[in-house]
């Protein structure tokens, strides 16, 4: 990351002098527990924590005009601005959130999209008391598109900073929940898992995020002699198609496997229709057709997945459970329970692979080098997949080796260098969502 005091210059230099406020949101590590969170069906859960190297800053100023000005240190992201005004969903009493931003075009691929998100649910929420714009400069070690969460960082940012240029208070907790729905604005309907681990994580731990229900707990985490390294493959996909295929992973899981689930007369199958559901259970097309209506447009005959989704919903929930019960194993020793995360994370990379399909041939290669170190303990893809990064345990000490034995596998034949594009972040657990002294 440029230094704070280069962003502090470059932030007076596109907007003046005055004072600065500034928050830190981590990279988001997930170890295990992935697309689970938008489960409807079984008591999922994930265990995740924040990045103490590696995080997106927003320095950021109120100002008394009604719009939002943003740029970023990273020259690959162009400027922006829009007024308050653009895309203002109508109130809480006049307009469900979920119906607003699901009967409206998906916007074209910018990264202004998750501000606009953040700033359009608070608008929705809080409607006449945002009176103030900002200004605003990201700085960030975090890569965009890598299954890290830069976009979720944005978009929890962007929500604090309005709500704080307008003085609404909040919890952590509120906006991590408020984030993950400001994110629809894109089309997609993940959950929460990101935005709960960027806004709630702490140093030394893993927080255990409970989907079924609004709480977390936080799990000891050893960070002496041990070390989480991710390594970037390639930006994932997030055009229309990448969505479509994200979506439909949600809606099967949200309202399809739930369906057969509550019917005692039938079994989940290994596949379904859109049009097969809504002959048998038309509430449930209608719902799906509500919330997901292009994929109902553009895949109502497509045979969907349900079985192998089920599985690794099932598969991960099992491993999330072991890993949370690792540090009460007392009578074996902190590398015997380390070798025994690696095994679960191992696992949920075939789960991903074979029964969730978000691979692709670059993660597989990469997911190849890096497994190929006996030092590695475990490795998967992290994220929601189609690129992205690939997250691997090892030791402190090995973690240098590591890195030179991927540049040489995975980056060299494509004329990459991996430390210096930033495509390898070490990372070790530490705060969540807080404010910078500047």
């Amino acid at each position: 990351m440029k230094s704070l005091d280069q962003a502090v210059h470059r932030f007076r230099q596109l907007y003046g002098g005055g004072e600065i406020s500034a928050l830190r949101a981590p990279a988001r590590i997930n170890i295990l527990g992935e697309h689970v969170d938008y489960v409807s069906y079984l008591p999922t859960a994930s265990l995740a924590f924040g990045s103490r190297e590696h995080e997106m800053l927003m320095l950021f100023r109120p100002t008394d005009r009604c719009e939002v000005r943003g740029a970023s240190m990273d020259k690959r992201f162009s400027a922006f601005r829009f007024s308050l005004t653009q895309s203002q969903p109508p109130g809480q009493n006049q307009q469900n959130w979920e119906e607003f931003v699901f009967n409206r075009p998906i916007p074209l691929p910018h990264w202004s999209n998750y501000v606009k998100g953040a700033i359009s649910f608070a608008q929705w929420k809080s409607g006449a008391k945002l009176k103030h714009g900002f200004d605003f400069l990201i700085d960030s070690t975090i890569p965009p598109n890598s299954g890290a969460s830069s976009s979720s960082a944005l978009t929890v940012l962007a929500g604090a900073a309005i709500r704080m240029v307008n003085q609404i208070e909040f919890s952590l907790g509120e906006i991590a929940q408020e984030s993950s729905q400001a994110e629809w604005f894109l089309g997609t309907r993940g959950g929460a898992l990101d935005h709960k681990a960027i806004c709630l994580a702490r140093p030394g731990h893993a927080v255990h995020i409970f989907h079924w229900k609004d709480d977390i707990e936080q799990i000891p985490l050893p960070d002496k002699g041990y070390c989480w390294v991710t390594f970037f493959s390639h930006a994932a996909d997030k055009g229309r198609e990448i969505m479509l295929e994200y979506n439909e992973r949600a809606a099967v899981s949200r309202l399809l496997i739930p369906a057969f689930w509550n019917d005692r007369e039938r079994e989940v199958p290994e596949t379904a229709t859109l049009e097969d559901i809504a002959q048998i259970y038309p509430q449930t097309f209608l719902e799906c057709e509500r919330v997901f209506p292009a994929l109902v447009k553009e895949r109502r005959n497509r045979p969907l997945k349900l079985l192998d989704r089920m599985r690794h919903h099932a598969g991960e929930t099992v491993r999330v459970k072991a890993a949370v019960a690792l540090p009460s194993e007392t009578s074996y020793s902190v590398e015997a329970r380390m070798r025994v995360l690696g095994q679960l994370i191992t696992r949920s990379h075939h789960s991903l692979r074979d029964l969730y399909e978000v691979y692709t041939p670059e993660v597989d290669r990469l997911i190849d080098a890096v497994t190929s170190d006996p030092q590695v303990y475990g490795a998967r893809l992290m994220g929601g997949g189609f690129g992205g990064n690939v997250l691997a345990l090892t030791t402190v000490e090995n973690a240098a080796a590591l890195i030179d034995h991927v540049q040489a596998e995975f980056y060299t034949p494509q004329n990459r260098d991996g430390v210096g594009e930033g495509a390898v972040m070490i990372s070790t657990p530490g705060d969540g969502l807080s404010a910078v002294e500047l």
